[in-house]
């Protein structure tokens, strides 16, 4: 599997834990804040592939700066 792969599924994973930590649980806000339906995200967890828009939208939806779903951030949750 290709690194942006795996970053994308990592931070998407952390971007999850996040939204749990708000109360942000439910697969039906989840979709609407995330914009992705609840199957679709379980299905990236599980390792169907994540396209660009995808990350793009969960970027958008979350605050985070274009790309950073493609980058590895498991080093910074660690110095955290």
């Amino acid at each position: 599997m290709d690194t942006i792969q795996l970053n994308r599924r990592a931070n998407l994973r952390t971007v999850l834990a996040e939204l749990a930590t708000e109360g942000i649980t439910g697969a039906v806000t989840r979709s609407s804040i995330l914009g992705i339906d609840d199957r679709e995200l379980l299905a990236m967890l599980r390792g169907k592939y994540i396209s660009n828009e995808a990350a793009r939208e969960i970027e958008w939806s979350v605050q985070r700066r274009e790309g950073w779903m493609d980058e590895d951030h498991r080093r910074e949750s660690l110095d955290m």
